[in-house]
């Protein structure tokens, strides 16, 4: 299961990227569980991306690469 950006690459912000949720994937368990294991917070999509999209900032101390790596280790372990 890879990450897939809603934004062409062209157009998206290095600070906030916006990634599908996979199909059959409890958007709010997946954001508890980052929460609650890692001390991660990602935002719930908004208004037609209600449900459907994760969004992923990536600004001051979250932008560190430790902190990047450790996002994406933390989606992979709870997304399988």
């Amino acid at each position: 299961m890879g990450i897939e950006f809603i934004v062409d690459e062209a157009h998206r912000l290095p600070q906030l990227n916006t990634i599908v949720i996979p199909d059959g994937v409890d958007d709010a368990a997946v954001r508890n569980h980052l929460l609650s294991t890692y001390n991660l917070e990602i935002g719930a999509g908004l208004g037609a991306f209600a449900g459907k999209a994760w969004r992923i900032g990536l600004m001051g101390y979250a932008a560190r690469s430790e902190n990047v790596a450790l996002c994406l280790r933390a989606l992979e372990e709870t997304l399988n």
